[in-house]
């Protein structure tokens, strides 16, 4: 916001430039901005790029998201840098040119740490004119500690590499970037001189907001009341926003902030955590409520819209359309995922979980169950030739209207449930749950749904999440998978030893198009099951 984060933005700019009081200040390496949950990282990083761009020194971004498949996973962190450099710096756009023209074909895993260095390095030192910078935001939410320590390594490399190239990354204070980045220059946003200050324009500027739009007295709120915000706030500017969003639903915003605010101001995160707790309060009793909160909590993989939400929870439809919007200071349907329902900030993700909330979430319950019931909408959902093609020798970039088959004939449940139903059943079960989870996987494989998936995969192009998905149940069912992609016959086996109620399993899937592998064609299946109640061979 404007008028915010002043002292800060003149830091920054002075450190790209090597400007006074910067002598002492380490230029090699990142700078590190970081503090709590909520205090502002991320909109100073839009800032900070906005002040960068101003002054043509802005070369790229990297926004980490937990709750984003892309945003959350470290490798893509190099190859984005790597192209947003090429477009910004001419030097570094011919060095990469160059490159293709004598290498055409570059696998992904080729564009990671050892190419992105090679480009640094093949670079003169002083061949930029101007300093360019890259902006990393919410470092902490992308991958794990190892990963991260494996991308700043890198990172800082590159920086000591390269005088023309900063960069600045914002985070939480975790133990892995702070050893990573012990050495770098420094900013604490907890200890920033100007926070309240800034804390009070940005809420002043809040509440007249929602003067304007509560057609509220221009004096309604009375200078001590603002004052008792601020100091229950502690700094965190999405205490603000989040108290603004839901005073906003409020028949009387002026009682209902003196009732959020009622209680001794607390430290840290305990304010917060009170504020969501209140605005809980009303739907926590509810039949479905939190079993809709734990999916949202975990579809971390891709956010999902009210249907799919609805499935997964065993929840009616119009109920999640409705909690959605009343819980809107908490939750938002965010657009540019076709309306998909997010938490506003991680915080929030982390209270559900966190022993703060009356009902807390079990991640790891939670994920077994979201497992279930994905390996249930499967069952339900899935079919032979569920696109209705009616020539499977094409490849599928030579059916037209494949995305529209797409839309029509998969629900956005089963497209989730085929992609996601082995990660969520990766989480340690108790064995209440193993028993439930044997139990799914049975109906799944002991029937002709795995020839049904494996057809979806290819028609939707992800075939390669395959082979990950059975290797990742391995632990839970001792299954020994084994797969085999040759020239002429595509081949899957599976096979679950001899339990109780457990016989064997085995499946085929031959191409009709031997030159055509099924990642480009949808395969008609030979099943064939070996089991003495089965006594048929289906060809469809």
């Amino acid at each position: 916001m404007e008028g915010t984060r002043e002292f800060i933005l003149d830091q920054i700019i002075s450190w790209v430039t090597n400007g006074p009081g910067q002598k002492d200040v380490d230029q090699s390496t990142p700078y590190w901005i970081y503090g709590l949950p909520g205090i502002g990282k991320t909109s100073l990083a839009h800032s900070i790029c906005k002040k960068l761009d101003e002054r043509n020194q802005f070369a790229g971004a990297f926004f980490c998201r937990r709750d984003d498949t892309n945003s959350s996973e470290p490798r893509n962190i190099l190859p984005t840098l790597l192209y947003q450099l090429a477009k910004t710096s001419l030097p570094f756009r011919s060095v990469v040119t160059e490159y293709l023209h004598k290498k055409q074909h570059i696998a992904p895993q080729s564009m990671q740490d050892t190419l992105f260095l090679e480009f640094v390095r093949s670079i003169p030192r002083h061949s930029n004119p101007d300093t360019l910078v890259v902006v990393i935001d919410a470092l902490d939410e992308c991958g794990n500690a190892q990963s991260r320590t494996d991308i700043l390594k890198v990172l800082i490399e590159a920086t000591a590499l390269a005088p023309w190239l900063k960069i600045i990354i914002t985070s939480r204070p975790e133990v892995d970037i702070i050893r990573s980045l012990s050495t770098s220059a420094k900013y604490d946003l907890g200890t920033d001189q100007a926070a309240t200050a800034d804390l009070r324009t940005f809420a002043r500027h809040q509440f007249n907001l929602l003067t304007s739009a509560c057609r509220l007295p221009i004096d309604w709120l009375e200078e001590s009341l603002f004052n008792r915000v601020i100091l229950r706030a502690n700094g965190l500017f999405i205490f603000i926003k989040t108290l603004v969003l839901v005073l906003e639903k409020c028949e009387d915003p002026e009682e209902s902030l003196k009732e959020f605010l009622q209680g001794s101001a607390t430290a840290g995160l305990e304010s917060l955590y009170k504020l969501y707790s209140s605005i809980l309060k009303a739907h926590s009793h509810f039949a479905g409520f939190w079993r809709m909160i734990a999916v949202i909590t975990t579809a971390q993989y891709r956010p999902l819209r009210e249907g799919p939400i609805a499935e997964l929870a065993d929840v009616k439809k119009h109920l999640i359309e409705r909690w959605a919007d009343e819980l809107s200071s908490l939750l938002y349907r965010d657009e540019s995922a076709n309306g998909a329902i997010r938490v506003r900030h991680l915080s929030i993700s982390e209270f559900f979980a966190s022993n703060r909330c009356h009902y807390q979430v079990n991640l790891r319950d939670a994920h077994v169950q979201q497992g279930i019931a994905c390996l249930q909408t499967m069952v339900k959902q899935l079919r032979f030739n569920i696109c209705k093609l009616e020539d499977s020798r094409l490849a599928n970039t030579d059916i037209k209207d494949l995305p529209s088959r797409i839309e029509q004939n998969i629900s956005d449940p089963l497209q989730y449930s085929s992609l996601y139903w082995s990660i969520h059943l990766r989480s340690t079960p108790d064995e209440t749950q193993r028993s439930a989870i044997l139990g799914s996987l049975k109906e799944f494989f002991e029937g002709c749904y795995p020839l049904f998936w494996i057809e979806l995969l290819s028609v939707m192009g992800m075939v390669p999440v395959g082979a990950p998905s059975l290797r990742g149940v391995i632990p839970l069912v001792k299954v020994s998978s084994y797969i085999t992609l040759y020239p002429k016959v595509n081949l899957i086996r599976c096979r679950i030893p001899t339990r109780p109620s457990w016989t064997e399993f085995k499946t085929c899937v031959v191409s009709s198009s031997p030159t055509i592998p099924p990642s480009l064609s949808a395969p008609h299946t030979l099943i064939s099951q070996h089991d003495p109640s089965y006594q048929h061979s289906h060809h469809y």
